[in-house]
């Protein structure tokens, strides 16, 4: 059995139960400069968001989705969110709030609820589009139990309504219950979204062990231990313990700000993309500006602490083809 299911059933209620009715489930948009300005809206009022003073439909939009037992307070969400207000102010930023629904036992609740989630924000998702919500401008970006609840959206979006969203990133997708294929939920897939990138950081662990997007990234190798996490963390969901979960989150959002610092190298293996003489044959950029053409898996090595992104010196290795760069 893996560690992180272990983990998840050794403790299966980290926080009690809440409430957990798809009527606590919110949109909360951010509407100014800053973190504290935002408005909240029930999911069944989602076409209000027009009428929200900073909403502007000619911009793109962009959704995130929090993990297990994260909420709106939560460092991620806050890290995420203030690097679009800061950096990429043209953005309409939106949190898909469904912290009720992410607590309690993560098997039997958490999990469980990603696809009943998907399924009531794809409804009243269809009819913000029907309202007017471009969908080519549209993102959903999930973090872990969040990106298979990305998954359950798109996914319904496209096959109940015939709405394919552009482009779904999916952050270290959570692993236990839903890896291998179908074990109990079905997880975020290459088929959810016209174009699906995934950064993985901890796979095998908390992480999602294997390729599941259209552009699959390794940084570091994508596995524990992350460089600058401790290597030894036996505490479940601390911290330390998630630091290399975490750090696919601190990535993406590192690259709202600087969309060069993670370049990466086209690859079959870590191994492949250490021995490659050319690394920057097929370069692209991981994160925000990622190209959509992407295919297949790629691979870079970052920084033990922020800024985490070496740019172009992300993808050359030690070896004696490496054109003078070092890791």
């Amino acid at each position: 059995m893996d560690l992180a299911q272990v983990i998840f059933l050794t403790f299966p209620g980290i926080l009690p139960d809440r409430t957990n009715r798809i009527e606590d489930i919110y949109l909360r948009f951010y509407n100014g400069n800053t973190l504290n300005e935002y408005v909240d809206l029930p999911l069944h009022q989602v076409t209000r968001l027009f009428e929200i003073k900073g909403f502007d439909n000619g911009n793109p939009t962009v959704i995130y989705i929090h993990g297990f037992i994260e909420t709106a307070q939560q460092e991620s969400v806050q890290v995420m969110v203030n690097s679009y207000l800061e950096a990429r102010p043209d953005i309409n930023v939106i949190l898909l709030d469904w912290s009720n629904m992410s607590h309690g036992s993560y098997l039997l609740n958490a999990a469980r609820n990603t696809k009943k989630v998907g399924v009531a924000v794809a409804a009243q998702l269809n009819r913000l589009i029907e309202t007017g919500l471009v969908l080519e401008k549209l993102q959903i970006i999930g973090h872990s139990l969040g990106s298979h609840v990305a998954g359950y959206l798109s996914r319904e979006l496209k096959n109940k309504y015939n709405k394919t969203v552009k482009r779904l990133t999916a952050l270290d997708p959570a692993f236990p219950a839903f890896y291998p294929d179908g074990v109990v939920m079905e997880h975020v897939t290459d088929k959810d979204a016209e174009f699906v990138d995934v950064i993985h950081t901890d796979a095998g662990g908390y992480g999602a062990p294997v390729r599941t997007g259209t552009a699959d990234f390794w940084p570091n190798g994508g596995k524990s231990v992350q460089p600058g996490c401790p290597r030894f963390a036996p505490i479940p969901l601390s911290d330390d313990n998630l630091c290399s979960h975490w750090r696919s989150w601190q990535f993406y959002a590192e690259s709202i700000r600087n969309p060069e610092a993670f370049a990466a190298s086209p690859a079959d293996s870590y191994h492949k993309f250490r021995e490659n003489p050319s690394p920057e044959v097929g370069m692209v950029y991981m994160g925000a500006n990622c190209d959509t053409s992407a295919q297949g898996s790629y691979y870079l090595t970052t920084n033990a602490e922020s800024p985490f992104g070496k740019g172009i010196d992300g993808i050359y290795s030690k070896n004696k083809n490496s054109k003078g760069k070092k890791l």
